[in-house]
């Protein structure tokens, strides 16, 4: 993967209005990309050593980084524009307390959430504006979400392939109820971005709702997938790289 870096030359000045639009809602975005997930790292170490699967935390590493990348490239962007960087902001610290006090599989559920809203946050964010640099950023990062998710569903599917198929439909529809929760709240603070980029509460749910289903299907063939024969985790993180 190559790196994109982003200049003051590079990068010409948003409007006035266009900056209006973007400016709260980037800082919060790039906020959000900046985690360092030592606890999820952590339980992932202990969950690899459980099974037997020294690559399983290597692989979450991996999709670590992409993510935090993910930030550099905002940050970048950001410093080209003169938006000042946030140090913290509740919606962030609600996700950030939920990842802390919930198990490994718990944890990677609400990264699914976050991933699922990122992929519309994203293309909205890319049509918000005329820059043709941030198009190219959030373009990279929306091919980098859809490998994400991929890799996602290939390590909850493992983690749930012993579990019966009761509970799984009971999990998926306890995860599609906080994703609905999620929307409203993202949508509610970041709506000058998506109203810019012709999103409406019905437009934005609807698409998030089909990323969702399309998930849930790679996730049960995945779960299918594990039964049968296990595969080592880093292999398809592997499998979805570019």
């Amino acid at each position: 993967m190559t790196a994109l870096h982003v200049s003051r030359r590079d990068a010409p000045q948003l409007t006035i209005k266009e900056l209006a639009t973007i400016k709260t809602s980037i800082q919060q975005f790039q906020l959000g990309e900046r985690s360092r997930g030592r606890r999820l790292l952590d339980r992932g170490k202990v969950y690899g050593c459980k099974v037997n699967d020294p690559f399983f935390a290597s692989a979450l590493e991996l999709f670590i980084k992409e993510e935090q990348q993910h930030s550099r490239y905002l940050a970048d962007f950001m410093e080209s524009q003169s938006i000042p960087f946030i140090s913290r902001h509740r919606i962030d610290t609600v996700f950030r307390r939920l990842r802390g006090l919930a198990g490994l599989e718990l944890s990677l559920t609400v990264l699914v959430t976050a991933e699922l809203i990122g992929v519309l946050y994203y293309r909205a964010l890319r049509e918000a504006t005329g820059s043709v640099t941030l198009r190219i950023i959030c373009a990279r990062i929306l091919e980098d979400e859809t490998a994400h998710l991929r890799f996602q569903a290939s390590m909850l599917a493992r983690l749930s392939s012993t579990r019966s198929p009761v509970w799984q439909r009971a999990i998926s529809g306890l995860h599609m109820f906080f994703l609905l929760g999620t929307i409203a709240v993202v949508l509610a603070g970041h709506h000058p971005v998506f109203e810019a980029s012709g999103y409406d509460f019905r437009r934005f749910k609807e698409e998030t709702l089909r990323e969702f289903r399309e998930w849930e299907i790679l996730r049960r063939t995945s779960v299918a997938g594990a039964l049968v024969r296990p595969k080592p985790a880093v292999s398809r993180l592997e499998q979805a790289e570019r």
